[in-house]
């Protein structure tokens, strides 16, 4: 009997190619894997600050009577915080505001972001809670009619808050891992919505913009495929082919 095998050279010449291969998938692969982390984990957020929203109303009324004091009132942000915060599970050492403390945002394009911890304090008021999330309150409006849109909430909008879905982790990027909404009289609004007239889709969240407007494609969309192609639009095409032109990032 002749018994056939492999030889050294061509065991080294598959693995090799195997090897190349796994080198051009890998990256896609583990950018896709934090979108679909960060897609789930906005959705999250998103549904827990909806019901402590509705749970508060039904408390204490609706928002303009949540004493905001007025644009950019840190007392105003701190009562907003005091009033959602019970409804989450805060980290005991994430109600102090020590979220966010000198550390620099990007914006989607990679140009630098507001630094929430810092130049932008006296406005925000912040907690974390126990799952890594962090986020951020600022008030627009005391009797909540300040204007972002063409809708009824978003001509009723009484604050904002940002949230970064993976706390002070890299890389603090809006549209990534950093988003924003609207509290509104009405409820809340995700930015970037069809009746964003300030940050809409279009504008706000493509690969050269700030990515200020993309929450409302993340939630409503279920991706974050505006960072890899640029003809997403909200009647149209939603979904790239494939993430051909994906560059991995170490800081993600």
């Amino acid at each position: 009997m002749i018994k056939r095998g492999f030889t050294l050279a061509e065991v080294l010449i598959t693995l090799g190619v195997i090897g190349i291969v796994a080198a051009m998938v890998l990256p896609s692969v583990l950018v896709q894997n934090r979108e679909r982390e960060n897609t789930a984990k906005l959705k999250k957020i998103y549904s827990t600050m909806t019901q402590a929203y509705t749970r508060a109303v039904a408390e204490r009324g609706t928002p303009d009577f949540w004493d905001l004091m007025g644009k950019d009132d840190p007392t105003g942000a701190e009562n907003l915080k005091k009033i959602l915060s019970p409804y989450f599970n805060v980290k005991p050492s994430g109600i102090e505001g020590e979220v966010w403390r000198n550390a620099n945002t990007r914006q989607l394009d990679n140009s630098a972001g507001p630094n929430i911890g810092a130049s932008e304090g006296s406005t925000y008021s912040t907690f974390a809670v126990v799952d890594g999330m962090s986020l951020a309150f600022r008030v627009e409006d005391k009797d909540c009619k300040a204007v972002f849109g063409d809708s009824r909430a978003l001509q009723n909008v009484c604050a904002t808050f940002i949230v970064d879905v993976n706390g002070s982790k890299h890389p603090n990027q809006f549209g990534f891992d950093i988003f924003q909404f609207y509290i509104t009289k009405y409820g809340l609004q995700p930015y970037g919505s069809q009746s964003d007239t300030t940050y809409p889709f279009e504008d706000s969240c493509q690969l050269g913009s700030d990515g200020y407007g993309c929450a409302a494609w993340v939630v409503f969309r279920g991706n974050l495929d505006y960072r890899h192609c640029s003809d997403l639009e909200w009647n149209g095409k939603f979904k790239c082919h494939g993430l051909m032109d994906s560059k991995y990032n170490s800081d993600l």
